[in-house]
């Protein structure tokens, strides 16, 4: 194990694919259960922080898809005891998703009021995927199959990553502190490379963003996605 994390944390993070055209990958549809991220196991900390923030629609558990939570069960087993992961969101349902782009662009708006409608929707899209209820391009958090975490202590307290969750700034940048050595890089490493072992693709944009089975994974990996849009859980 202690093996494994000195050549993860040795390893640069590698330049990643963007997520262009990802609308027009396929989806072919599983019939597959949203499961609640609190039982995954002991090692998995379910910390739902746009509920926390109380944005609309947002819930007061996180969920994840079964084969998802199966992967960051066995990505939490793979790291040093005094590591754990820390989901911050997983399946977003629609309501927050508008929420948090309506939010962004109105931030964009007040920084840049002469940008075109088109220039701040461009610009909000590359942090916070546009709200859309189509079944043949579903937001990635609102297929179950995107997932925001860090790494965490054993009290399930993050460790530090660089940024906090959700600052769109250059620093978030998965490659970010590729040029900085020390225990941000080092964590950062860690953390995208296990991700990696277990199938996962990491967001270009944003360090804590990962997908497995949506349109994003599968526009990387060269793959048919399997998640569609997820009802809600109790639907």
């Amino acid at each position: 194990m202690d093996d494994l994390i000195h050549e993860w944390a040795g390893r640069p993070v590698p330049d990643l694919q963007g997520t262009e055209g990802w609308r027009d990958v396929p989806v072919d549809p599983v019939d597959e259960p949203l499961v609640p991220v609190a039982d995954i196991g002991p090692r998995v900390f379910d910390v739902p922080r746009y509920h926390r923030q109380g944005l609309p629609g947002a819930m007061p558990h996180g969920w994840v898809r079964e084969g998802v939570a199966e992967r960051l069960d066995r990505v939490a087993h793979s790291l040093p005891r005094e590591m754990t992961l820390v989901v911050w969101d997983g399946y977003r349902p629609f309501e927050t998703q508008a929420t948090l782009f309506g939010s962004y662009v109105d931030e964009l708006i007040a920084t840049h009021p002469d940008w075109p409608a088109d220039a701040l929707e461009e610009a909000a899209a590359r942090y916070v995927t546009p709200p859309s209820r189509s079944i043949v391009a579903p937001p990635p958090h609102l297929t179950g199959g995107a997932v925001d975490l860090t790494l965490g202590d054993p009290e399930g307290v993050p460790l530090d990553l660089g940024t906090d969750f959700d600052v769109f700034m250059p620093e978030a940048g998965a490659r970010a502190f590729e040029g900085r050595p020390g225990e941000v890089r080092d964590h950062r490493r860690i953390l995208f490379w296990a991700m990696a072992a277990q199938g996962f693709t990491s967001y270009v944009e944003e360090w804590w963003h990962f997908d497995h089975g949506d349109q994003f994974w599968a526009l990387v990996t060269g793959r048919t996605a399997h998640y569609g849009p997820a009802d809600p859980p109790g639907a």
